[in-house]
């Protein structure tokens, strides 16, 4: 058996900075790891700023350039978005030559679809306070009633009050409240608006019609349905505990 030639074998040292050298390179990938799943409050470390970091000014920071301090500008008197003009003021405001329209505009098509959708979305936005039947019974009204807060009084849609708003303000008031009462604008669409306003309508004219005009059959029918057991037509006392009642919708 012949030993190996010391000449041929590799020095230690060379293995040993081999060694070193590899866990050095190492080091670059385990940190980019740690960057990909870690937070830090540090601005990260770029090799390509590109147009990550510009010398600008953002929203609602300070320049003394201007006297009011603000480097935001406002628009130019009169600006209009794009899409946003609504010059048909019957349609988009609910009124005709600055007065309230006492009709529904002729993009609007009063029939039964849309009757169903004003349904729909009245039961959504306008029956907990005004009431399914609109006598301003809803639950929110039940419940203020009895609350330490005093009573909430809501209009009756069927009152004098109530039959008082031309088409074209109860259009306006959907959309920018009234009173104690929000406007909807940003959650109700302009196209279910004024199917509500047609669904208000539709209440309004079945409370106040009269009685000998109701067809004999229907007219059974109701009397029927009034006289079931269980029915109750009692309204909710609008009196409650504490201060007075607050300024009604």
């Amino acid at each position: 058996m012949t030993l190996p030639n010391k000449d041929t074998q590799v020095p230690g040292w060379i293995i040993g900075a081999i060694i070193l050298v590899n866990m050095f390179l190492l080091i670059p990938p385990v940190l980019v790891a740690k960057a990909r799943f870690s937070t830090s409050r540090a601005t990260r470390i770029h090799v390509f700023y590109d147009m990550d970091q510009q010398q600008k000014y953002t929203a609602q920071s300070s320049n003394d350039l201007f006297r009011d301090g603000r480097s935001s500008r406002l628009p130019v008197l009169g600006t209009v978005a794009r899409g946003q003009l609504n010059q048909d003021s019957h349609y988009y405001w609910g009124t005709v030559d600055g007065d309230w329209a006492n009709s529904f505009p002729p993009e609007v098509d009063v029939n039964a679809a849309l009757l169903a959708r004003g349904e729909a979305r009245y039961g959504i936005y306008c029956a907990p306070c005004h009431g399914i039947s609109g006598h301003g019974d809803g639950m929110i009204a039940r419940r203020t009633a009895v609350s330490d807060y005093g009573a909430w009084t809501v209009t009756d849609l069927s009152s004098e009050k109530g039959l008082a708003h031309p088409i074209g303000e109860l259009f306006n008031i959907i959309g920018h409240g009234i009173n104690t009462m929000p406007g909807y604008k940003s959650q109700i669409p302009i196209e279910d608006r004024w199917a509500i306003v047609a669904h208000v309508k539709a209440i309004q004219f079945s409370q106040s019609v009269d009685v000998a005009e109701i067809p004999a059959g229907e007219k059974q029918r109701l009397e029927s349905i009034e006289k079931a057991p269980g029915s109750d037509d009692s309204q909710p006392s609008e009196e409650g505990g504490g201060s007075q009642p607050r300024q009604g919708r």
